[in-house]
């Protein structure tokens, strides 16, 4: 399915969104992840706030034996007008897990991002935030598996000092470097494994641009964002070694998650 056709899809079956309402589109697509960030990048809106359910799956080629697997997906993105009761609960959980930490802070409501609990305090900055942000990933999947129902709610995030805030402008300006690199060079870079928002972030960053497209590729915690710069018909040239080989480890990604779904299934089944 190309971005021309999703965006057409999209425009036809959803409008403007607005607080407190639910939005549904159905897309054919090769994984949820694909189908999740694709609707991500349309409707603006982070990922975390995106839930996917496969409805069907199709094999094409000889006898639905060979060729690739299509999957129809309904996605859904919900934007909440109060998640009071949620946040209320994250608050309690984060002070009480930072207490037992032995950690000088406490949490509050974000007064900047919906759905954030943000950590202050004297050693917020030190034992919250931790190097690379690792502490802070932690802990928001901590409080998200202790306290959230994924089919109800969107995902709780925690912030501590502005580190959301600097991040984003540090991924907004590796996005542009890496893009500029990728134009340079002619070939495809991969950038280190991120979270979800991040790769959000990358995304939507490089949307408008005509000389690169972005793409995911893996899956968590190891999945990445791969920039690659666009067809240029005024300057043919054959692919380099880069795009060969990042070409052919996305088959066997894809080939492998195949497998795995393959697998899962049959596991259920008996």
């Amino acid at each position: 399915m190309t971005e021309e056709m999703t965006e057409e899809m999209i425009e036809e079956q959803t409008e403007e969104m607005t607080e407190g309402e639910e939005k549904r589109i159905t897309l054919e697509v090769s994984s949820i992840d694909e189908a999740i960030e694709e609707a991500s990048r349309q409707w603006k809106i982070p990922a975390e706030n995106i839930r996917a359910q496969v409805i069907s799956e199709t094999r094409e080629g000889f006898l639905g034996i060979f060729g690739s697997k299509k999957l129809k997906v309904e996605v859904r993105a919900i934007i909440m007008e109060n998640q009071t009761d949620l946040i209320t609960r994250g608050i309690k959980f984060m002070n009480e897990t930072l207490k037992l930490m032995d950690i000088n802070a406490e949490s509050k409501i974000s007064e900047t991002e919906k759905n954030t609990l943000d950590i202050y305090g004297d050693e917020a900055e030190d034992y919250v935030v931790g190097r690379y942000g690792d502490c802070i990933r932690a802990m928001e999947y901590l409080v998200n598996l202790a306290l959230r129902d994924p089919k109800k709610e969107p995902r709780l995030k925690i912030d501590s000092c502005g580190y959301r805030a600097r991040r984003t402008k540090s991924l907004e300006r590796l996005a542009e470097a890496t893009a500029r690199q990728a134009v340079k060079f002619g070939r495809p870079v991969r950038l280190d494994p991120m979270a979800s928002w991040e790769r959000w972030v990358i995304h939507n960053t490089l949307k408008n641009r005509d000389d690169v497209t972005t793409e995911s590729i893996g899956e968590p915690p190891t999945r990445k964002v791969v920039i690659m710069p666009k067809f240029d018909p005024d300057n043919v040239r054959a692919p380099g070694p880069a795009t060969m080989r990042f070409r052919a480890q996305k088959e066997r990604s894809e080939r492998n998650n195949r497998n795995n779904n393959s697998n899962s299934r049959g596991r259920f089944r008996r």
